[in-house]
Formats: structure tokens, C-alpha cells, sequence
């Protein structure tokens, strides 16, 4: 597992400064590395019949996903005005590691995108490889200024997405666009229960109006 870790660390390390240093970069290349390298991060899920969804307001931009059994989802967000551009340069790697683990992914995009230029190039890299590996994408219109308090609670809304997109019976997972699971195991839901939470002990407690609350990763 360190060994594995490591050779993330060095990988993506490499892919920052190739990608960082060239903005129009094929993002095909990325993928037959990704697919052929010793980490294998692909996405199983990836067919013509996967939707990429813009907006609330608006209709998947192709057709529904139609299933019969209960899927899972994982779930993350970033700003698209966040100083750290690694967040939103993560989503694409991040998105192919939830499918690798059986898990399709949802991301949502915050911030003004009525600003001129508020999609940069780098910007649009992620979104086009996003949609390349299947992901869904949702845009969520709010001012700048909040835009990174939002995208850390949006993720805690998952209720109002479409259910052309998530259903009922579907599980789901919220998690961070940096954060990528290794081992499958580790993210497959218990019979005859809601739900988990994954490293549920890391984050300690604080104290609020004289109550202590623990915390929970999101």
C-alpha cells in the first residue's frame, strides 16, 4: 500500500507539470497511461449511453441512465473560482478511480459563470475529460464570493439532483475531488444496513456554546 501511494505521489506529480506547463494537452494520452500503467485508473461504466447534465434546470445532454439494479454514486464538488487549481485538475483522475472501484461519479462545478472567462482552458480540460470517462457534471450559478464555502456543502444536498440522474434506490457516497479510493473493499455498502462512514474517527471534536460536537468527514 505505501509502495502504491508513492508511486501515485510521483505519478501524479509528473502529470501536474506536463499538463500545467501545455494547456492544450490530449487528455487521450493521459487516459492510455492511466489504462496501461501499473496503477490501473479506468472507468468500466464509460459508454455511449453516459449523461452529462450542465444544470439543475436543464435535461441531460444525452439520454437518461436506465438501470434495473441499485447503483452507487460518489459525489464531489469544487470552485471554479478556488485559487488551489489542483482541485478542479484532480476531478477527471478522480472520477476514473470511483469507476475503477464500482462507483459512478457526480461533480458539481460552483462559482459565476455568467463572469467573461469564467471557464478557463485548464478549466475546460477537466469538464471535456470528465465527460470522456462518463461523469455527470452539474453547474451551480452563485457569486464568487462564496463559491468555495458553497461547493464544501453542496455536496450535503444530494436530495434535490435530478432523478434522471439518481434514483431512489441508489446509494451514495460524498467525498472530495483530491481524495482517491485504492481499495474496493473498502467502499462496498453492508447488507442490511444505510449506510457507513469511511474513517469515521479521524477528525476529532469541537466545542460550540458549551456542547461538544464530533466530527465527521464529509
Amino acid at each position: 500500500m505505501k509502495f502504491t501511494f508513492l508511486l501515485l505521489c510521483i505519478v501524479f506529480f509528473l502529470v501536474s507539470i506536463t499538463l500545467y506547463s501545455n494547456t492544450t494537452f490530449n487528455w487521450k494520452i493521459l487516459h492510455t497511461f492511466l489504462a496501461n500503467s501499473y496503477i490501473i485508473v479506468t472507468n468500466p461504466l464509460r459508454n455511449s449511453n453516459s449523461t452529462s447534465v450542465d444544470n439543475l434546470t436543464k435535461q441531460p445532454l444525452n439520454q437518461s441512465i436506465a438501470s434495473s439494479s441499485r447503483r452507487k454514486f460518489a459525489i464531489f464538488a469544487c470552485s471554479i473560482h478556488s485559487s488551489v487549481q489542483a482541485y478542479s485538475f484532480y476531478t477527471p483522475i478522480t472520477a476514473s478511480s470511483w469507476s475503477r472501484v464500482g462507483y459512478e461519479t457526480i461533480v458539481f462545478f460552483v462559482g459565476d459563470f455568467t463572469l467573461p472567462n469564467a471557464l478557463t482552458p485548464r478549466l475546460n480540460l477537466s469538464r471535456t475529460y470528465l465527460k470522456y470517462v462518463g461523469a455527470h457534471i452539474i453547474d451551480i450559478q452563485c457569486n464568487s464570493s462564496y463559491a468555495i464555502k458553497l461547493s464544501q456543502l453542496v455536496r450535503l444536498f444530494v436530495g434535490l439532483i435530478p432523478d434522471s440522474i439518481v434514483h431512489d434506490d441508489d446509494d451514495i457516497l460524498t467525498g472530495d475531488s483530491d481524495l482517491m479510493p485504492l481499495k474496493a473493499s473498502e467502499y462496498r455498502p453492508t447488507s442490511g444496513t444505510d449506510g457507513f462512514v469511511f474513517n469515521a474517527f479521524c477528525c476529532g471534536s469541537f466545542k460550540r456554546r458549551e456542547k461538544s460536537y464530533r466530527m465527521f468527514p464529509s
